[in-house]
């Protein structure tokens, strides 16, 4: 124990008497960071590059207006062929784009999914994971159609461009509106037709049905009024009904009240009604449109007689 303690308190001595001697230089140098980039850490990704140990705070400082790096999405191209189904990922709550090949797209679906047409792109937006089911076709024309079934995921909004097989798509041409069939004598809005067929005509329109053509030689309409002068120039063909466009003037001295129940248009046919714009009075020298509504006369039934079964007896 003594022998312990004597050694320990010779040691204590010569620590303090001789000074520890320092370890050897191994001539590492860290670069020091800068003060710069310690602060953008928070804010972008640095650029950092390796600077000497003697080099100055300013020969080692990184520009500020570095960029960071930037994470971009792009656009999908999708090739699709109509009668097949293309199956696309979409962004939940998020507003997606679909550019179709359609200049005038429709959109058909029962989802709950919601859509809107701009332009040639249809919009989709929904908040369910649910598929969205959708056909894509010509606004006008179903010949070519496109589906889609839309798998809602939790991604950044997606803009998806259909390109079909085979090139753009060949839309036919829009169906020629064919002219209504004209209303027939015997209908029950026969009056209203032809009140709306003069209402056209006083407007300088064709009505709807009807052909516009010269007048043939036995197309003429009449009036037994002294003094007035009727000149048929138009027909308006309709079928089992047509009108006779003239022109009616007063060649008298005197003023005249056109009376449309003298006009008629000649024999073969019934007139059906005369109206005249935009005068029904005329004064010397003055001129009114007439119209008259004519169809052409039916025929008598033809009726046989049947021998009696009796014999001539009743």
């Amino acid at each position: 124990m003594t022998r312990t303690l004597m050694y320990v308190l010779g040691l204590g001595a010569l620590v303090g008497t001789a000074p520890l001697l320092a370890a050897d230089d191994p001539g590492i140098a860290l670069p020091p960071v800068p003060r710069a980039i310690l602060l953008a850490a928070n804010d972008a990704p640095a650029t950092i590059r390796h600077v000497s140990a003697d080099s100055s705070d300013d020969e080692a400082s990184v520009e500020e207006d570095t960029p960071g790096a930037t994470l971009s999405l792009g656009p999908k191209t999708i090739r699709v062929s109509p009668g097949t189904t293309a199956i696309v990922e979409v962004a939940i709550d998020h507003l997606n784009r679909i550019v179709t090949p359609f200049s005038s797209p429709q959109v058909r679906t029962v989802s709950s999914a919601t859509t809107q047409v701009d332009g040639n792109a249809v919009y989709v937006a929904t908040a369910s994971e649910e598929p969205v089911s959708l056909f894509i076709s010509e606004a006008g024309d179903t010949a070519t159609a496109i589906s889609l079934t839309l798998a809602p995921r939790h991604i950044p909004p997606r803009e998806v461009r259909l390109v079909p097989t085979g090139g753009l798509v060949r839309t036919a041409a829009p169906p020629v509106p064919k002219p209504r069939t004209p209303i027939i004598p015997s209908d029950q809005p026969y009056v209203e037709h032809i009140v709306a067929a003069f209402r056209e005509l006083a407007h300088n329109r064709v009505p709807a049905g009807y052909v516009l053509r010269k007048a043939g030689r036995g197309e003429r309409a009449t009036c037994r009024q002294p003094g007035l002068s009727v000149t048929t120039a138009q027909v308006l063909d309709g079928g089992r009904l047509w009108i006779l466009a003239a022109r009616a003037r007063n060649q008298g001295k005197l003023p005249i009240g056109l009376d449309e129940r003298s006009c008629s248009a000649g024999s073969g046919t019934l007139v059906a009604a005369v109206a005249s714009w935009p005068r029904t009075r005329l004064a010397p020298g003055q001129e009114t449109e007439l119209y008259v509504a004519v169809r052409p006369r039916e025929p008598d039934p033809e009726s046989h007689d049947r021998p009696s079964l009796l014999g001539g007896k009743r």
